[in-house]
């Protein structure tokens, strides 16, 4: 049964005893709930206390959770200090490194500004920048050093 916004507010005027019935009627009915099977317990379960994985999990979830120390007042002021001295000197290490990187890009857009049309055009130009080393796993700051042979140099954690 459909009920649009004029049969609603009918509906509302006409009583409680109405509203009632009517919503017991519009209530949407659910199926019956299907009858639970005894699960059987075989060998290949994923939650096998004996599997080595589980019981790792386990004794993670189940490991007693640490405490923190207690400090005194004194303490607690001077680790207090120590981490805002840390905080602050760290942002300004990051704040000169961070200006120089950006002085380093605005000199280079003024250069490439300064030059004349035809020359800015060859020098924006990628056609003649060779790919980086297929082998080169990680971003660097500096291009890796011409004629350097890592295989040279033995690991010493290698055994």
């Amino acid at each position: 049964m459909k009920f649009g916004m004029k049969q609603s507010i009918t509906i509302a005027h006409t009583g409680k005893q109405m509203l009632r019935t009517v919503t017991r009627q519009a209530r949407r009915r659910f199926a019956a709930p299907a009858t639970k099977k005894k699960k059987k317990k075989g060998k290949n379960d994923d939650d096998n206390p004996q599997d080595g994985a589980t019981a790792f999990y386990r004794a993670i979830l189940d490991a007693p959770r640490k405490t923190r120390p207690k400090f005194s007042e004194e303490e607690a002021k001077r680790n207090f200090e120590i981490g805002a001295r840390y905080n602050k000197l760290s942002r300004i290490k990051h704040c000169e490194f961070e200006a120089g990187l950006q002085l380093k890009l605005d000199l280079q857009q003024y250069a490439l500004a300064s030059l004349p049309p035809d020359l800015r055009k060859q020098a924006m130009s990628l056609d003649d920048v060779p790919l980086p080393p297929l082998d080169r796993r990680f971003w660097a700051l500096t291009p890796p050093i011409p004629g350097f042979k890592p295989e040279a140099y033995p690991d010493d954690d290698e055994d």
